[in-house]
């Protein structure tokens, strides 16, 4: 009963922690500078103390190591179930293995919805790069009588963005090359009405 206790408050303690490290992750734009240290040498000893409890059980309950507890980054990953007298931990929705399937289970139910919403981001995305490359060029153009020097700024620019953007058409064009993509292989042209094959041409360079 008292290594129970004691196994029981080190579990305590140390899920405090993590779950309190889980919410610190979830905030934005938050500086953890030497806090972020002091939080690690606390969760390692609240670690090694639930460890030296769990070995003194009897049967010995599962060690957990820094390099798995240091991963947890949702409340999911890390077990808030206690040692009750039901012992809820050997139910089948409460191992890591029944949440995982859970998780590709409902993910799977939600894959047709995603891919919809794909197709139609894939062709806004690859409307956007053609249509930034052919503003910066439009840009350079109109304002290189009056102002050679900003033009040329606004030309490095352009040169900078179409090397990003030539990345992301690679990315593009090896999701349409996947089997099954069901999406449309094009760009809006400026009417908004027609479309144009977009791979074709990004494949022989017309973009950049």
């Amino acid at each position: 009963m008292v290594a129970m206790r004691k196994y029981q408050r080190a579990l305590d303690h140390l899920e405090g922690l993590i779950v309190a490290r889980i919410f610190e992750l979830s905030k934005m734009n938050h500086s953890q500078t030497g806090e972020q240290l002091a939080q690690f040498v606390a969760i390692s000893t609240a670690l090694n103390c639930y460890n030296t409890a769990a070995r003194a059980l009897t049967p010995p309950h599962h060690l957990l190591k820094w390099k798995e507890v240091i991963k947890y980054t949702f409340l999911s990953d890390f077990d808030l179930l206690r040692d009750t007298c039901q012992d809820m931990s050997h139910r089948p929705w409460a191992m890591p293995a029944g949440r995982l399937a859970m998780d590709f289970y409902f993910k799977a139910c939600r894959a047709c919805e995603e891919i919809k919403w794909l197709n139609v981001e894939i062709c806004r995305v690859a409307t956007y790069l053609r249509d930034e490359d052919k503003y910066l060029q439009i840009c350079e153009e109109q304002i290189c009588p009056a102002s050679p020097a900003l033009a040329y700024q606004i030309h490095i620019h352009c040169i900078k963005r179409g090397r990003l953007n030539a990345h992301h058409v690679l990315r593009l064009l090896d999701i349409v090359k996947l089997p099954g993509f069901s999406g449309m292989q094009c760009v809006a042209s400026g009417n908004a009405n027609y479309y144009s094959m977009w791979h074709c041409a990004w494949c022989k360079g017309e973009f950049f």
